[in-house]
């Protein structure tokens, strides 16, 4: 037998079966090419192998396995650098000749003699009977499991060292830098700012907007303070504004007022946080999301999310698909860009709210409720079902100096 590159193997991997076809060494001595062709003949197994002109001939054997019942686990050590590496064993199989050619089976006659047939009614089973055939289906269902074909391959393959090389976990192993993908600093620092604050699924991008996704921050820094501001917040959906400033290192007084009115053309106001707007994400005209939709769906359903968001912490994601009438794929895509599940169920927004943000600038505060009662108007014209009362225009507090001072002018 000769166990060669191209070996033709197949598997079952739920019941942990496997077979191996290999091929026999017919250029030896103990190679009989009669007895081959007449196990061929009377098997029947190797008809399917040649051609009608070409008599078969038995120049293969099958080994199949049997799995092995582990009464306990375990597990492969490998030893290296005075490092010890363990791998569990997932299931151990015995493989050994099928001599099923040997027994074929008897020819069944195409005269079938008359069975009698007894019909049985079906009785009412109890909870226990239930249990055991659902349990038979499932076996019967196991054992109608296709077969996987595979290939072979040497251990000297490159492949086969790649594999090998995911036993190793040492640093200083040279192999080990082929299986991981070589990344600039700046673009996993960007990538990592994006999983930080929101973890959104890929989605259908317009092509205008594809130089600014993936910028590395050095890159971004070199940019107008706008388009910076706008490709930062593509990339991480939603900021808080003290985390936008150091990020991007605008520290003083200037850039930060010049920030801050750059966010009011590309973003809106949730809970004290900045959200990149549904209309930049999403321009019209163009197919966006996870299955391709018009744009103007999809910024007008993010936008009534965000509406939700700007009174309540929490929103139910079985209500939005509901009110915005979206595939459930494309409400989770939006929902994951800026809040997470949490344990009642309920998608919860991201970040905490920032209450720093919303003391100290209060005219943007009062600018975004003004623009998000506008927008609750709108949605409650066309039946939204929306919050009953609106965001409140807060006015601002008078200090106490000024106070004082009035007091005395009196």
């Amino acid at each position: 037998m000769d166990l060669k590159e191209g070996t033709k193997v197949r598997v079952k991997p739920n019941q942990d079966l496997t077979e191996l076809r290999l091929d026999l060494r017919q250029e030896t001595q103990y190679f009989s090419l009669e007895k081959a062709q007449e196990i061929a003949d009377t098997s029947g197994l190797f008809k399917k192998e040649a051609t009608p002109d070409e008599q078969p001939i038995m120049d293969s054997v099958l080994m199949k396995s049997s799995p092995c019942q582990l009464n306990s686990n375990y597990v492969l050590g490998l030893f290296k650098d005075n490092s010890l590496i363990l791998t569990k064993v997932g299931g151990i199989s015995n493989i050994s000749t099928d001599f099923s050619y040997l027994h074929p089976a008897p020819e069944q006659n195409e005269e079938q003699e008359m069975v009698l047939v007894t019909k049985k009614f079906k009785r009412s089973e109890n909870e226990k009977m239930k249990k055991t055939r659902e349990k038979q289906i499932k076996e019967e269902a196991k054992k109608r499991e296709p077969w996987w074909d595979l290939t072979y391959g040497s251990s000297s393959t490159e492949f086969a060292q790649r594999e090998l090389d995911r036993l190793f976990s040492t640093q200083e192993s040279q192999n080990a830098e082929v299986l991981l993908p070589k990344i600039n600093i700046e673009e996993y620092e960007l990538s990592f700012l994006k999983a930080a604050h929101a973890g959104s699924k890929e989605s259908v991008i317009d092509k205008e907007q594809q130089p600014l996704l993936r910028r590395p921050l050095s890159e971004l820094k070199k940019m107008k303070i706008q388009d910076m501001i706008k490709s930062f917040l593509l990339n991480v959906k939603v900021t808080s504004f003290s985390s936008l400033l150091s990020t991007l290192t605008l520290n003083d007084l200037k850039q930060s007022k010049e920030a801050l009115h750059c966010l009011h053309d590309c973003a809106v106001l949730v809970q004290g946080n900045w959200v990149i707007s549904s209309k930049v994400l999403y321009p019209e005209g163009t197919l966006c999301g996870v299955t391709g939709m018009p744009a103007k769906a999809l910024a007008k359903a993010r936008t009534f999310i965000l509406l939700l968001f700007a009174h309540e912490r929490e929103v139910k994601r079985t209500f939005v698909t509901t009110q915005t009438r979206l595939p459930s794929e494309e409400v989770t895509a939006i929902l994951e860009q800026f809040s997470a599940r949490n344990c009642k169920n309920m998608w919860e927004f991201s970040l905490p709210t920032d209450t720093e943000f919303i003391r100290r600038h209060h005219e943007d505060v009062k600018k975004q409720n003004f623009l998000w009662n506008l927008e609750r108007e709108t949605y409650e014209k066309e039946k939204y079902k929306i919050p009953s009362k609106a965001l409140e225009i807060p006015e601002r507090k008078r200090s106490s100096s000024s106070r004082m001072s009035s007091s005395e002018a009196v």
